[in-house]
């Protein structure tokens, strides 16, 4: 009883204390009898919208939560710099005064503390311009983007502040930012060492990686300094490359910088490998439809098909038992299986890879388990987003069609060829769902892009000297769609080149879809002043091709028919001239048919690093086409390309031979039609043409049987610049079929070396080479020359 009575009292007294606390509280709150906003410098915005903001009102009782709520919500939208509450009394409660500062305009960007760095290069890198609202996240990340420049130029611990300057109480509206630089030295890399690395040589190990030691070289190429970006993808890129050699458990136990000096370092990476883990066993799970002798047969076909190297497993995979085991290689291997079904119409089939891996074998048995799902068929094939290329342009190159078994093969294959195309940013396939079981739409989605350009420019080479150039291109020609004329994937060209040595008009139409085939008519016709050709006369071509291109089989064996007519003068004959030249004036009607072969295996035609290109060139002038030449001309080129011995290196080789003679009633073949060797594409150590045989005033006349052969080996220094080193051999002889002319008594070819820059550069690629000859005709220069000239990779 006594202990009941205490509580009793205990919540009495509590009850008696909290209800005068809370009433005097709610007495002692004001009330809100006033809002007033004040501005400090120009208003950013009218009172109405800032009112509009607060949630507080008159006649309300004030709390300190809904007063911070008001300068959040005033803060969000954007508008002020600093915003203030202050209270005054009133007979009847308070005034609460809402002062406000506008962001202010910046009218000044200044940098402080920069050295290393020039300030137009750092001012690339700030996004808040003058004249702009002064906004705090803005001027943070260009802090950020600035610190980020050093970092990557090697100042690692640079530190970047910006200091805004402006008053509270300035009314002026505007303000000034400092961005103040405190630079610190460039660290440089002296030894970059792997620690526990017994499976590679620590060579190759840092060619894993893009963080070098220092070099003779590097104030060139920009290595040799610690970048923390640069060093974070360089981890990942360490980790990769044991995981794709096998090594599963790899881990990079620690990193440690030891710094010799303020300015050099020695970094060591300390490596835990692990074992080298192979595929043990392989099954096939789940699969009813295809037996696995099928499935396996079906893999090794697709294989085939798709062009791949490599040999292929019992299993029909490329890593199969026995293969090192790869993260890579097992999500190859899926996506083959699904391929597989995905041609045969079962879209939905899922493949999921069961790992289980025996630490004391160092094997990792693999189970494919396979959910088949059901085959489907294409019922339309639905295009969207072309509002330029017609729909036929586009479903020419497909490879699938309605009704057929829904072949993800084949649209993999259709999306690489509309890519292909160069008409499109972006293209999507999508299969969608229909009301009719087992069938699908395919839906092809593009985002068309310009392919329209007009381009003008001027250049300089040592073979034309200067030259300016206008050009019109479409690569999505519509002859018959005027006034925009794009949108059935004809090639239109107009070139327009003029220069002190030449003079170029060309029109180009090619149509690569000819008689609804993919059978491509190329049509040009053409206007040359080819002046630089010779100092003792000029030469004038003018003429029409039409030619026929097709596919033979393979994407990559192209064969091609032509017919040309051309007029060809050669005048304005210097009075010193040998006979030999002067027999060559007036001008020659020539008619004649082309036919070639070629094999084109490469990975890209502006920089291979791997494939082919061969080619058999043959024509046939005069004889029954009539005109004034009588000749046949046979030429072989190839030129094969490899990745070189490490990331970004490549090997070019090339050769080159040809014949030319005349028959019928013509006795000998006409200047303009002989072989010349010499030069930026041939060979570099001498100068234009001027290889081969010679008059008595050492004038090129040019041969009837020429060879030619080249290595190349070049090597990235930076971005959009190579290194080139090279060898260039050939010869030029007077008659046909004639290999063994003893034209002069060092040998009977001439050839040398050299050393050469590419320069991929947003004004377009250029090529700089300085040959040095090695075995060369008496009547040659042989103390060298330089080349240079428009182009990143050799004319083929």
């Amino acid at each position: 009883m006594k202990s009941l009575l205490r509580r009793y009292c205990i919540i009495l007294a509590l009850l008696l204390y909290w209800c005068p606390t809370q009433a005097t509280w709610a007495q002692t709150s004001p009330k809100v009898e006033q809002i007033e906003v004040r501005h400090i410098g120009p208003p950013a915005v009218s009172d109405e919208l800032i009112k509009a903001n607060i949630r507080v009102k008159v006649g309300e009782t004030i709390t300190r939560s809904s007063i911070d709520d008001d300068i959040r919500s005033l803060y969000a939208t954007g508008y002020f710099y600093q915003i203030r509450v202050a209270e005054e009394p009133s007979p009847n409660g308070i005034k609460l005064i809402y002062v406000v500062q506008g962001k202010p305009l910046l009218t000044d960007i200044r940098i402080e503390g920069n050295k290393q760095i020039s300030e137009s290069k750092i001012k690339k890198k700030i996004t808040s311009k003058t004249g702009q609202p002064l906004d705090e996240r803005k001027l943070f990340s260009d802090a950020q983007e600035i610190q980020k420049l050093y970092q990557k130029s090697g100042y690692q611990k640079t530190k970047v502040e910006y200091v805004p300057n402006m008053s509270a109480a300035d009314t002026s509206g505007r303000a000034t930012v400092t961005f103040q630089i405190t630079e610190s030295p460039k660290v440089r890399i002296k030894n970059i060492t792997f620690e526990g690395a017994q499976a590679f040589t620590e060579k190759k190990l840092a060619k894993s990686i893009k963080t070098r030691e220092r070099w003779m070289f590097s104030w060139l190429t920009g290595s040799g300094v610690l970048k923390d970006e640069q060093f974070e993808d360089d981890k990942e890129k360490l980790a990769d490359f044991y995981r794709n050699e096998g090594y599963i458990d790899f881990e990079i136990k620690d990193i440690k910088f030891d710094q010799i000096t303020e300015k050099k370092l020695n970094i060591t990476f300390v490596l835990f490998e692990g074992k080298q883990y192979k595929v043990g066993t392989v099954q096939f799970k789940g699969n009813t439809v295809f037996p696995n002798e099928e499935v396996v047969k079906g893999l090794q076909e697709l294989h085939s098909y798709m062009g791949r190297k490599g040999r292929l497993g019992e299993h029909g995979l490329e890593m199969d038992a026995g293969s090192i085991f790869t993260p890579k290689g097992l999500r190859q291997d899926i996506e083959n299986i699904q391929d597989f079904y995905g041609a045969r119409g079962y879209i939905d089939t899922r493949v999921v890879a069961i790992k289980t891996a025996n630490t004391e074998t160092g094997t990792i048995d693999l189970v494919y388990q396979i959910d088949e799902q059901n085959k489907s068929f294409i019922e339309k094939i639905e295009i969207k987003g072309n509002t330029k290329t017609k729909d036929k342009v586009i479903r020419r190159e497909l490879a699938v069609t309605p009704g057929e078994v829904f072949d993800m093969v084949g649209v993999k294959l259709s999306k690489q060829r509309l890519e292909g195309l160069n008409f499109f940013e972006k293209v999507e396939t999508q299969p969608e769902p229909t009301d009719v079981p087992n069938r699908r739409n395919l839906v092809i989605g593009v985002e068309e892009k310009n392919t329209g350009n007009f381009t003008m420019g001027a250049g300089f080479s040592s073979v034309d000297s200067v030259v300016g150039f206008a050009e019109i291109t479409q690569g999505n020609f519509d002859l018959f769609n005027p006034p925009y004329f794009t949108g059935a994937g004809q090639k239109f060209r107009l070139r327009v080149q003029m220069g002190t040595e030449r003079q170029d008009y060309v029109l180009s139409f090619v149509e690569p879809w000819f008689l609804n085939r993919k059978l491509s008519l190329g049509t040009e016709f053409y206007y040359r002043e080819l002046n630089y050709l010779s100092d003792l006369y000029d030469q004038t071509q003018a003429g029409s091709r039409i030619s026929l291109t097709r596919a033979l089989g393979s994407d990559f064996l192209i064969g091609s028919l032509s017919y040309t007519i051309e007029n060809i003068k050669i005048d304005n004959i210097d009075p010193t001239a040998s006979a030999a030249i002067v027999a060559e004036a007036g001008d020659r009607w020539v008619s004649k048919v082309g036919a070639s072969l070629a094999f084109d295996t490469r990975n890209s035609t502006t920089l291979p690093d791997r494939g082919q290109r061969t080619e058999l060139l043959t024509e046939l002038a005069g004889g029954p086409l009539g005109a004034d030449t009588d000749l046949y001309k046979i030429e072989v080129r190839s030129s094969w390309f490899f990745k070189g011995f490490g990331e970004g290196h490549i090997l070019e080789a090339n050769g080159r031979a040809g014949v030319v003679d005349s028959y019928g009633d013509s006795t000998r073949v006409p200047l303009f039609d002989r072989w010349f060797l010499g030069g930026l594409y041939t060979l570099r150590g001498y100068r234009f043409r001027d290889v081969g045989p010679k008059d008595a005033t050492s004038e090129p006349l040019g041969g009837s049987t020429y060879w030619f052969g080249s290595l190349e080996y070049s090597i990235p220094i930076v971005e959009r610049v190579r290194f080139a080193l090279f060898y260039d051999v050939g010869m030029v002889y007077a008659q046909p079929f004639s290999f063994n002319e003893g034209a002069f008594n060092t040998g009977m070819y001439n050839d040398n070396w050299g050393i050469g820059i590419r320069l991929n550069l947003p004004i377009g690629p250029l090529r700089l080479d300085y040959g040095f000859p090695i075995t060369s005709d008496p009547q040659n220069e042989n103390s060298g020359r330089f080349q240079f000239g428009v182009g990143y990779t050799r004319e083929f």
